[in-house]
């Protein structure tokens, strides 16, 4: 249970580039590094952790979401470094 990256795109209102692959460490399935290129339409060039909360049976059960897998709530960080495995992110 997970957003592509262009449903990502689409909610956070970014145009996303290459995903961090963190070598030495899993990365939990809530949090995805992306390099962002843009945000509502101006140029950018850094790096970002995505914190994604998906709803479960339980959030449709109790009436926060109408279907497993909605977005509840997203959120994200501009980052310098991999917070898993320490690697510096290249911005060029």
């Amino acid at each position: 249970m997970s957003l592509s990256q262009s449903e990502l795109e689409l909610e956070s209102g970014s145009a996303l580039g290459e995903p961090h692959i963190c070598a030495e460490n899993e990365i939990p399935e809530h949090l995805r590094i992306h390099r962002v290129l843009e945000i509502d339409g101006d140029a950018k060039n850094h790096w970002e952790v995505f914190s994604l909360w998906l709803a479960t049976g339980e959030d449709v059960l109790s009436g926060e979401a109408e279907e497993e897998g909605e977005l509840l709530n997203l959120s994200s960080m501009k980052i310098n470094f991999c917070p898993f495995c320490g690697a510096a992110l290249n911005t060029n």
